[in-house]
């Protein structure tokens, strides 16, 4: 089955704010990044649910998957798949509060 994918406002927001981080010592590592992040969103969509279940109190949220990026194993791709759509929620830093973070989506 091929799965589409949509990336939510949110979560290109996050790899913007990443990838301008990264670029403050090295605009090489951010380019680096913003093209993990492609690599990894094109592996979620063709292999969705090989990744594990990201545990949240939330009933609404308890099909939340993650998946790190490629290379930067720290930033952690949030998704879900609903139907045959694949949609990244959010890109986040492992080091953040997470269930907070997500507690609202």
């Amino acid at each position: 089955m091929i799965f589409g994918l949509r990336i939510l406002p949110a979560a290109d927001e996050d790899v913007d704010a990443a990838a301008l981080f990264l670029a403050q010592d090295s605009l090489e590592t951010a380019l680096r990044f913003c093209d993990a992040v492609a690599a990894t969103f094109v592996r979620i969509r063709e292999h969705p649910f090989a990744y594990m279940r990201f545990p949240l109190e939330n009933p609404r949220l308890e099909e939340i998957r993650k998946c790190a990026v490629e290379g930067f194993p720290s930033q952690l791709v949030f998704y879900r798949v609903e139907g045959d759509m694949v949609e990244i929620m959010r890109v986040l830093h492992a080091a953040r509060d997470l269930p907070e973070v997500l507690r609202d989506m």
